[in-house]
């Protein structure tokens, strides 16, 4: 498991979004990780349903090790 780290946007939080911290989520990041920066906006979805906007918090450029890239998009192309 990798950890991603997001802030909801400043009128959301998870009281306002009905999250009870049980869900499982999608985060939908672009293909090519070169294109995350910090403080990106990107998309999230629970397997509840609820969707939200999102900011990425890497502080840094997005390093994506091999193996956290066949996870979240499958073997490389």
């Amino acid at each position: 498991m990798e950890i991603i780290p997001l802030c909801f946007e400043s009128s959301e939080d998870a009281d306002t979004l009905g999250l009870i911290g049980k869900e499982l989520y999608t985060i939908h990041l672009p293909i090519d990780n070169s294109e995350i920066r910090p403080g990106e906006d990107v998309t999230t979805n629970t397997d509840t349903g609820k969707f939200s906007t999102c900011i990425v918090r890497f502080d840094t450029e997005v390093y994506c090790p091999l193996p956290l890239f066949k996870m979240l998009f499958g073997e490389e192309k």
